[in-house]
């Protein structure tokens, strides 16, 4: 852990935001900064600041170890980026992500922002409860991310090393067993609550942590806690269960949302970089010509390579049809196999992918594919990858509630939340109603809808590892999911892969660190 704080107090003593623009002297002694709410203000600013230099977070967590994307190389002969995560191939030595994703600087000052509120007079009551309500709900959303990752990870909920405290050996601290991660997480959406619930919660910004991203959270991690097995934290729940009090805290939590947020009727407006906040969204981040773009460009063709392209009809398609005027090069893309999962008059296929041939001198085809939902926009001849990247909208929720419901025995109200999704999908007048199934052919539903409503989005990983197949055993053992392939994700004896390892210089740096097991085979 030495490791982890070195880096925390690197990022105190050198900010990277520029709304944290302070002197080391501002970080560490109350007399010289927390003394106005202006200043409180800029602090939490700069706290979202961190979060958006994290938004590929949900994606690399939350989607690369999903095999839905290519690992190799490109259509466009392009080496892809993303290996060995999108081959599963992690291992000790080659883990991927480094530094526990390098979410601990984040968390810590959180904790500076929860601890110099404590005693805050010069800040109103319900501003400061409003800015408690985000902290405790953001730290549970970083500790989540660390949680499903990695299941037990370093616990800690003080600003140490602003308070003073930089020997390193003190600062060691080993890592806490899932079940205590679990239920800090369930502390923090507690005191989250709390707090919002003296303020406005009708007003709000969806740039912003609200009492609504608390609640959605709220129910992932009681899904979670209730059907994902994790080191010493067991499962609550075995095939159904009406009364089960984890499912039942999530559908209670998913409930608050309904009535608050809506579906649009256009699935493809939903990431219009002109029109962003519509009414699905509920929590997002926000991506601004004049400010920060995203990595959009790396998920789109090389315009200065596509040539002689025709769509899938064998038609002619221009150098530039999606007029992004520059981009690629290509490096993550989605393998056909799983897009052929889209049924052709499925209106989220043509929303959430542009697919085209390239053709060369001998006739010879390659089927290509690029992610358009954050694909940005054109204007006065420069392409802006300026799509907002949303977090949680309200489409998780309909679907979360359908697995609810089929926890607890309610097969009905599972098939009809399904519906609402497929009712927009497929428009007036479709033949794709699903009809309920059993518990586990209900799953395999909701998992096929989740995929195909949140390409891009960061959720297909953790949804493999919560949904489960018959013999109740979770979708990544399952060959059905992993499309295109006659075998599973994971074999059984790689469970211990459903986590990740920790990279080597972590552990050298903290001798109280251990490797996630299984890994230091």
């Amino acid at each position: 852990m030495k490791h982890l704080y070195i880096i925390i107090l690197l990022a105190i003593l050198m900010p990277s935001c520029n709304a944290l623009d302070l002197t080391p002297e501002d970080y560490y002694g109350s007399e010289s900064f927390w003394k106005s709410e202006s200043q409180v203000d800029m602090y939490v600013t700069g706290l979202y600041a961190e979060l958006r230099e994290k938004y590929d977070m949900p994606v690399t967590l939350g989607e690369f170890r999903g095999e839905t994307l290519i690992s190799d190389v490109t259509c466009m002969g392009q080496g892809a980026y993303g290996a060995p995560m999108t081959n599963n191939m992690l291992t000790k030595d080659n883990t991927g992500i480094e530094d526990w994703f390098g979410l601990y600087p984040n968390i810590m000052h959180i904790n500076l922002l929860i601890k110099k509120l404590e005693d805050a007079d010069y800040v109103s009551n319900e501003k400061k409860s409003s800015y408690l309500g985000q902290a405790y709900g953001l730290r549970a959303f970083y500790y989540f991310y660390l949680y499903c990752t990695y299941g037990g990870v370093p616990l800690e909920t003080e600003a140490k090393v602003v308070d003073g405290n930089i020997d390193p050996s003190q600062l060691y601290k080993e890592r806490s067993t899932p079940e205590q991660v679990l239920n800090q997480i369930k502390e923090d959406i507690k005191l989250s609550e709390e707090n919002f619930n003296n303020t406005n919660k009708e007003s709000f910004d969806k740039y912003e942590w609200t009492y609504y991203s608390t609640e959605l959270l709220k129910a992932k991690v009681y899904l979670w806690s209730a059907k994902v097995t994790t080191g010493d934290h067991k499962a609550s729940l075995i095939g159904t269960d009406p009364n089960n009090s984890d499912i039942i805290t999530a559908r209670e939590a998913l409930l608050k949302l309904k009535g608050k947020f809506t579906l649009v009727n256009n699935f493809q407006s939903i990431w219009d970089a002109l029109s962003k906040n519509n009414n699905e969204v509920i929590f997002s981040i926000k991506f601004d010509k004049t400010e920060m773009t995203n990595w959009g460009g790396n998920w789109l063709y090389s315009t200065s390579l596509f040539s002689n392209a025709t769509d899938l009809d064998g038609n002619p398609l221009s150098g530039d049809p999606l007029n992004l005027l520059t981009a690629g090069p290509l490096r993550y893309e989605y393998k056909t196999d799983f897009i052929q999962q889209y049924s052709n008059d499925d209106t989220r296929l043509n929303s959430t992918f542009f697919q085209f041939y390239l053709v060369d001198d001998n006739g010879n085809k390659t089927q290509g594919s690029c992610l358009t939902k954050i694909m940005g926009h054109t204007e006065g001849g420069i392409h802006y990858f300026d799509s907002d990247i949303i977090i949680y909208r309200y489409a998780d929720v309909i679907l979360m509630l359908a697995e609810c419901e089929n926890a607890l025995n309610n097969f009905d109200g599972c098939a009809s939340y399904i519906n609402d999704i497929r009712n927009r999908a497929y428009g007036l007048g479709h033949s794709h109603t699903y009809t309920k199934g059993d518990f586990y052919e209900n799953e395999w539903a909701i998992l096929q809808e989740r995929d195909k409503e949140f390409t891009g989005e960061g959720h297909r990983w953790f949804d493999l590892l919560r949904l489960r197949d018959t013999g109740d055993k979770p979708f990544v053992f399952s060959a059905k999911a992993n499309y295109g392939k006659t075998t599973p994700i994971l074999n059984t004896e790689d469970a211990y892969k459903q986590l990740w390892p920790i990279n080597i210089e972590v552990m050298n740096s903290d001798p109280l660190i251990e490797q996630t097991p299984g890994y230091d085979k």
